[in-house]
């Protein structure tokens, strides 16, 4: 074979890669949007979804949750801020040499108290949606805001990956 035919050869593999690899990227840059775009609805919508088909709430029950559910966010705005704020302060200790263990573990507690205040708002938000269920909701309920507290905690129902067994 000579040196033409090798390059046109070689420049005809390169295009045909070229071509491959832009139509891979447009492939998953374009699939990837919708997908990203409907877990981010069912995330934003999912306990009001899950309240309305599987718990079966009544448009009057739904009424109340979105109550409940605008008081909870306003209620956990500061706390969620308060939290990543003190964390971000117990972080910047790293930088300091001469940080005593007093003040380390001083920080480490106030991350603490902020992270019990805003779980026990939750407990208390939670408490207050399972009130408004009737007698026959109550075991779907459970149910559901089981797997909700399991994706609020980082986890997925069901998993035993982390050593916890059912």
């Amino acid at each position: 074979m000579n040196n033409s035919a090798k390059i046109k050869s070689l420049v005809t593999i390169i295009i045909f890669l070229l071509i491959t690899n832009i139509a891979m990227l447009i492939f998953f840059l374009a699939a990837g949007r919708p997908a990203d775009m409907r877990e981010k609805n069912r995330e934003f919508n999912g306990m009001y979804n899950s309240l309305q088909s599987e718990v079966g709430f009544t448009k009057d029950q739904l009424d109340q949750y979105q109550v409940l559910r605008k008081e909870q966010r306003d209620k956990v705005r500061p706390l969620f801020n308060e939290l990543r704020n003190a964390k971000k302060d117990f972080y910047k200790l790293i930088y300091s040499s001469s940080n005593p263990d007093s003040l380390i573990n001083a920080d480490a507690d106030s991350i603490a108290q902020k992270q019990k205040a805003l779980d026990m708002q939750m407990f208390r938000y939670f408490k207050n949606i399972r009130s408004i269920c009737t007698p026959e909701q109550l075991p779907k309920f459970d149910t559901t805001v089981t797997k909700e507290i399991g994706r609020m905690v980082g986890g997925h129902p069901g998993n035993t990956k982390q050593g916890h067994s059912k």
